[in-house]
């Protein structure tokens, strides 16, 4: 009956190594398991992050962006009112300038030359030649 204990004690042995070695192995194959799953977390947080400074960093260009296009805005609005008045002084200088040389203006357009004109009102050649240069500029 002994030998059948022990035979029995020594099954019972076989079985347990068995089973830890068996134990062993599913833990081998868990363990890797669990380490991908503690990577794949990581990294899930680290992108979760990144992707946070991102989203910031987009919000600060878009308002640098909407700040930048408000100043342009303003300075092409102060250029173009600047245009208008330079224009318009132009235009009166023009006017200016053809009022205070119609005579020349109304000789020309009758077909006397320059030295005509500036004998009919006793004035240089030089100056008659030179106001119908500018006028002629000042149109084109």
């Amino acid at each position: 009956m002994q030998t059948y204990v022990n035979e029995i004690l020594l099954g019972l042995n076989l079985i347990g190594v068995i089973y830890l070695i068996v134990q062993g192995s599913l833990r081998r194959k868990i363990a890797p398991k669990e380490e991908l799953y503690q990577k794949m977390n990581d990294n899930q947080k680290q992108l979760t992050r990144e992707i946070s400074e991102l989203k910031m960093t987009l919000k600060h260009y878009q308002q640098t962006l909407k700040q930048e296009s408000e100043q342009w805005r303003i300075e092409r609005q102060t250029l173009e009112a600047s245009i208008k008045a330079t224009r318009k002084t132009m235009s009166g200088q023009d006017l200016l300038l053809n009022d205070r040389y119609k005579e020349i203006f109304d000789l020309q357009d009758q077909g006397l030359s320059v030295d005509q004109i500036a004998k009919k009102l006793e004035k240089g050649s030089g100056e008659v030649a030179f106001i119908l240069q500018l006028a002629a500029q000042q149109r084109s």
